[in-house]
């Protein structure tokens, strides 16, 4: 009987605890992480998609070089064969190597070295040794160096525009970076400043109805001041929509995980400031990478009119070569030199439908033409937007002092409009009007100072003049 009590006892006991523990409230959310703009640009150039593609296109240019550069270094192949003689069925054999050495101005070195096993049963020497090296130069067609350097030129140029790309997609993740963290930024204080509209339209409605109900106002009042509060809802649903998604935005951009949550803590401003506008124009072709890829561009371009040129002359080689040669009953007789000769010579050919060379040198005349068109364009369109970045930063600034006036006045009439309201010397139509009038001037104030540092960067861009270390360095 006691054991049985006892048993039960401790069963309620474990019964009370499992129903403390199921009743026990789940650990709060972790707090969101706040990300300066320094941290989050940071991120993005760690764990952007787009810059580790880059990376990962000037890697393989690079080693692709390293591949192009190769084929001008020393190349030995050691070989070894086993040939059938014609009528019987025993097996000569040939074992060697042969070099070669492709200079990028130019010449070409062959050589090779060849010992030929006989069948015991020949009547010749077991053992012959042969030895060959040439030295061949092209005289007329592809006796300029650019021809075949270009191979190693055009790898060289790849990791170039390769580097540069990078450089540019750098400059744009600044900028994107900026632009959605600012624009999170806005969003988040229209969401607050729609809030603080939502609990202004509340008490208005709130004293509208109290009006109405002594019968001093109408029922138009107090349905005006519901409809100024479904109005403020409808802002505020919007900018939180508008703010999760730039949010989404902001973690793709700077490679965080899709449920990182966080929280901003936006600039006042940038890291330095931008040049002045002749500064800003003064080489501006030089700092921009894209003008500088293309100058190289055209730079390629006359290259290739060089190359045409060349392979359009006549085909001609000339030839130095060194042959030798030794015979003997064992490999150590056959290898010591008993015939030799140095041959000199050329050697031509050149095909007679000339067409196809022709529309080659002309295609790339053309294209040179085009380039160096092109180029001139650039760097006016260059030209033209610094100015419009600068014109576009001039006009911000002016903005903004108007929106600071604009919004101290609507304030002050926000707030004579509720005292008159409130006094009984009016309707509740100029206090919605007013207050729509602050709410606005609060979001064009708040766009301007926004704005004003996105338009500086914008000049800074423009110019060439950003540095990407001091974005870098922010806290």
């Amino acid at each position: 009987m006691l054991l049985a009590w006892s048993a039960a006892l401790a069963a309620s006991s474990q019964s009370l605890q499992e129903l403390d523990t199921a009743a026990a409230p789940p650990p709060p959310p972790p707090a969101p992480r706040p990300m300066t703009i320094g941290e989050t640009l940071r991120a993005a150039f760690y764990g952007n998609p787009d810059l580790l593609n880059q990376n990962d296109a000037l890697l393989s240019a690079r080693i692709a070089e390293r591949g192009v550069a190769s084929l001008y270094l020393p190349q030995v192949t050691p070989f070894f064969d086993t040939l059938r003689v014609q009528g019987s069925g025993v097996r000569a054999q040939q074992y060697g190597a042969t070099a070669s050495q492709q200079f990028s101005f130019g010449p070409l070195i062959q050589g090779s070295a060849i010992v030929t096993h006989a069948p015991s049963d020949s009547t010749d020497p077991r053992y012959a040794a042969g030895y060959s090296l040439s030295l061949s130069q092209p005289l007329l067609g592809g006796a300029d160096p650019a021809v075949t350097g270009e191979p190693l030129r055009e790898a060289r140029r790849d990791v170039d525009t390769q580097s540069r790309s990078l450089e540019i997609l750098r400059r744009r993740t600044v900028i994107l970076i900026y632009q959605l963290y600012l624009g999170l930024a806005r969003q988040e204080e229209a969401a607050r400043l729609a809030s603080d509209r939502m609990e202004r339209a509340r008490r208005l409605a709130q004293f509208s109805e109290a009006r109405f109900l002594a019968g001093s106002v109408s029922r138009l009042d107090v349905l005006r001041a519901e409809q100024q509060q479904a109005s403020a809802e409808v802002d505020f649903n919007d900018a939180r929509n508008l703010a999760d998604d730039l949010r989404d935005q902001l973690r793709r951009a700077a490679g965080l995980a899709a449920e990182f949550d966080f929280t901003i803590l936006p600039p006042v401003e940038l890291p330095g400031p931008e040049p002045e506008i002749d500064a800003a124009l003064s080489d501006v072709d030089l700092r921009r990478p894209e003008a500088v890829e293309a100058q190289e561009q055209v730079r390629d371009s006359r290259f290739a009119v060089r190359i045409a040129r060349s392979l359009e002359l006549p085909s001609l080689d000339g030839v130095l070569s060194y042959e030798a040669a030794g015979t003997g009953q064992s490999v150590g007789d056959a290898l010591p030199v008993r015939q030799s000769a140095f041959l000199f010579g050329f050697r031509s050919r050149y095909g007679l439908n000339h067409s196809a060379l022709y529309a080659q040198r002309r295609e790339a005349e053309v294209t040179l033409a085009t380039r160096e068109r092109n180029y001139r364009l650039l760097e006016e369109d260059l030209a033209r937007d610094v100015k419009r970045a600068y014109r576009r930063l001039d006009a911000e600034r002016r903005n903004e002092a108007i929106a600071s006036e604009n919004l101290k006045t609507a304030e002050l009439q926000a707030r004579v409009a509720k005292l008159r309201f409130e006094k009984g010397l009016s309707d509740n139509f100029n206090v919605v009007d007013a207050d729509n009038l602050w709410n606005s001037a609060r979001l064009l104030e708040l766009d301007s100072r926004i704005n004003i540092l996105l338009a500086q960067l914008d000049c800074l861009y423009a110019s060439g003049a950003i540095d990407i270390v001091p974005f870098l360095q922010q806290q």
